[in-house]
């Protein structure tokens, strides 16, 4: 056996262990939506030097999958396989990705996360586009036609 060879043997091993030792269970789609489902800012009142009181707004950490995976000792590639063979997790999933948007959508609206940070994380997270992005036009065949 080639080196190459054994390591994707050994590592398609590993990964079967991880899912073996850490078998899906139906509460980790109810402790997903829960880790996502999170308030999008909280507001504290601050009291001045002058005695007024001013609000101080702070964006929530965004949840995402890794932290999610990280919290449960696992991989994001465990949750994967899980989101493929098991619907009750793929529609948590989806309910998940739902809040992540929102919470996203309330703190770059209020200023609470950059323009650029909003834009690359709904593009690369949400699947996102803003229509700018060229669409694929089908292929059309070529056909050449020889004349004599």
């Amino acid at each position: 056996m080639t080196s190459s060879k054994l390591k994707i043997s050994l590592s398609k091993k590993k990964g079967a262990a991880v899912s073996a030792a850490f078998p899906y269970r139906k509460e980790y789609a109810e402790r997903l939506i829960a880790f996502f489902d999170i308030s999008a800012f909280t507001v504290t009142e601050v009291m001045k030097k002058d005695g007024s009181v001013s609000l101080l707004e702070t964006a929530a950490e965004l949840p995402t999958f890794a932290a999610f995976a990280r919290s449960l000792g696992i991989t994001q590639e465990v949750l994967a396989r899980w989101e493929k063979e098991y619907p009750d997790f793929a529609q948590a999933c989806q309910k998940a990705r739902d809040l992540q948007g929102n919470i996203l959508i309330q703190n770059s609206l209020r200023g609470n996360y950059s323009s650029s940070f909003a834009v690359f994380t709904a593009k690369n997270l949400l699947g996102w586009n803003d229509g700018k992005e060229e669409q694929k036009k089908p292929e059309v065949p070529l056909i050449v036609r020889w004349e004599k």
